[in-house]
């Protein structure tokens, strides 16, 4: 890793996986731009053996070091990614870890997601509610709005198309339970069932589109939150509509 002066330095550590694939990528640079302007430098990464080593230099104090590790770990796997095209492989990335310069403790990225971390637990709804809802045939939509849900976590960039596809799947189950005969019913009875605004859906879907049609969102770490408790707000009142019966309560 060539030495880097700039006077703001954030060194993040992280691997690839699966590990015992051995992943290694020479070193490269790229220039981060956010459109906010919060986030400019300058990210040079390597990885060596599934191990990733990235620092991002730039001239001005980065006050949100989620956001950037965001940003440094959707480059990175971007990376990854091309790799596995070339390889037939598939391959993804964490980042565990980052120091900065100016002497502070280290950071240690966990998993969850401050916004919602109590959401399930201040709606009511249990691991044991959810399961239950898995007993017959129409838990498969749930399933699969939580398969999308634990990428919209996993997946900075993608969280609004994750989480908006997951509340798609709550929807199918409308119109699969013949209760609704085209897509525009299936929204409709999805908003009356659950007493969801539409102002909610819409929310989300902006971050949705784009990205659903191939095109590019940026998503802030505070526009990702309230993705989040949209998302979570949502899929609760669905977990209680399941448990009593899909009936409105």
């Amino acid at each position: 890793m060539p030495d880097v002066s700039e006077k703001f330095r954030y060194t993040f550590f992280g691997k690839a996986h699966p590990e015992r694939c051995l992943v290694s990528i020479g070193e490269l640079r790229i220039e981060i731009k956010n459109t906010e302007g919060e986030i400019n430098g300058e990210l040079v990464f390597y990885i060596s053996l599934s191990q990733i080593v990235a620092v991002f230099s730039c001239d001005k104090q980065v006050e949100n070091y989620l956001t950037l590790k965001n940003s440094v770990e959707n480059l990175i796997r971007t990376a990854v990614d091309a790799l596995g095209y070339t390889l037939a492989c598939g391959y993804d990335i964490e980042i565990v870890d980052m120091i900065d310069s100016l002497g502070n403790a280290p950071i240690v990225f966990g998993v969850v997601i401050p916004a919602i971390v109590s959401s399930a637990k201040d709606a009511g709804v249990t691991f044991l509610n959810i399961i239950d809802v898995f007993k017959d045939a129409r838990g498969k939509y749930l399933m699969r709005c939580l398969a999308d849900l634990r990428e919209a976590i996993r997946v900075p960039g993608d969280t609004g198309f994750f989480c908006y596809r997951g509340i798609e799947s709550l929807r199918q189950f409308f119109i699969h339970q013949e209760v609704a005969k085209d897509d525009k019913t299936s929204w409709e009875m999805l908003r009356t069932e659950l007493n969801v605004d539409r102002s909610d859906l819409d929310e989300i879907k902006v971050f949705a589109d784009p990205l659903r049609h191939g095109d590019f969102v940026a998503i802030s770490d505070a526009e990702r939150a309230k993705v989040f408790r949209l998302t979570w707000s949502i899929v609760n009142k669905f977990v209680k509509y399941a448990n009593a019966g899909y009936k409105k309560g």
